[in-house]
């Protein structure tokens, strides 16, 4: 039976193994594939436009992804992006081949083969130059180039271990399968009361004239603050600074307000808001070289004060990097990171780091109630 005294050392015990710093994984390039697995195994190949076609899913290709878990749910899907049109039925040729057939679905994944289906159909793919998805009358909805994608599934088989055994896609054997040992981090974040109390305008502007992006505010500017609570009489905020920006990319530097309002009953008087640069276990993927970490097109989930970040390479959408962060009380922490470092088609952006998080009062309350 857990108590109190027994439950914090555990507390602390996983703010400390996320106190480490995260180390996304790279993304492998074959040809016209790219391939990657996150620090807990799970992988993802996906396919993109071949090197010298100038095409796009609104000429002729595609996109395709394969997703497999490490564990022994061994989740394995394929999901294949077609052009929009009024059919309800594919066929999945390979080489001129009939490999699948099935319903088109309506949503972001018309076509989802899983399981048993999902294996066959990767045997095909492997062994084949180019699959083309057609209507019910031979209609051609969309083509993929598989040149690299044997190379991306062997590569998925050798991060999840399973190369040489029978749950390969394309390195199989005899050896039996035994799951990678990956723990997924667990971060304890501690969430002040909810309070609506933010910095005026004029700190603001006076926070902006001493900052480093100063002389980087130019085009649409729009800075942005947002509560974080307060625990007795100390107040914080978030302050998004607009560091930059380009054609669709906005920059924002992250500042972190605080407050001391006035002692209950006179003596103390109030500080003024001070502020400081906010701390990140990884820093965003932009910024730096001795200036401010920037967040790029950020976005604030202020229930669970959760920080994101999406900068794309190119106005498509097809290749850049995206983060969230989750404030632990004291600094930001990576639990999402994905990316897609070819501008390609890959609109399928492949995930290269994931934590958890659990705010430290539902730990206390459930031990509490444990006690009882």
């Amino acid at each position: 039976m857990w108590s109190l005294a027994s439950l914090f050392p555990l507390i602390f015990g996983a703010s400390a193994l996320a106190a480490s710093v995260p180390q996304p994984s790279e993304i492998k390039i074959f040809k016209d594939w790219a391939v990657g697995c996150d620090n807990g195994g799970d992988c993802q190949a996906v396919s993109l436009e071949p090197e010298n076609d100038s095409g796009g899913i609104g000429n002729g290709e595609g996109l395709l992804t394969m997703i497999r878990t490490a564990g022994n749910d061994d989740i394995f899907k394929i999901h294949v992006l077609i052009q929009s049109g009024d059919f309800d039925r594919y066929k999945m040729m390979v080489d001129g081949r009939l490999v699948d057939t099935g319903p088109i679905a309506k949503g972001d994944n018309p076509i989802e083969i899983v399981g048993e289906d999902a294996r066959k159909v990767s045997k095909a793919l492997a062994r084949g130059m180019r699959m083309e998805i057609t209507g019910p009358n031979g209609e051609s909805l969309t083509s993929i180039s598989l040149s690299g994608s044997t190379a991306a599934m062997r590569y998925m088989d050798a991060r999840q271990k399973r190369a040489g055994t029978n749950t390969a896609l394309v390195a199989k054997g005899r050896r039996m399968f035994r799951p990678l040992e990956a723990s997924i981090p667990v971060i304890t974040v501690d969430q002040w009361e909810a309070s609506k109390l933010i910095p005026e305008t004029g700190e603001i502007v006076s926070l902006v004239e001493n900052s480093a992006c100063k002389n980087e505010r130019y085009g649409v500017v729009e800075d942005q603050v947002f509560p974080m609570g307060k625990r007795g009489n100390k107040n914080r905020a978030l302050v998004l600074i607009s560091c930059g920006s380009g054609a669709y990319n906005f920059s924002s530097a992250v500042y972190i307000g605080e407050y001391i309002s006035p002692a209950k009953g006179g003596g103390k008087t109030a500080t003024g808001w001070q502020f400081k640069l906010a701390k990140f276990d990884k820093p965003p993927s932009w910024g730096g070289d001795g200036g401010p970490p920037l967040l790029v097109n950020a976005d604030w989930d202020e229930t669970n004060q959760l920080l994101g970040s999406y900068a794309k390479g190119r106005g498509l959408g097809d290749c850049g990097t995206a983060e969230r962060f989750v404030w632990d009380g004291e600094q930001f922490r990576l639990v999402e990171a994905s990316q897609m470092n070819e501008c390609r088609g890959g609109y399928e952006w492949i995930t290269t780091w994931r934590a958890n998080y659990q705010k430290r009062e539902n730990l206390v309350e459930q031990a509490a109630a444990t006690d009882q």
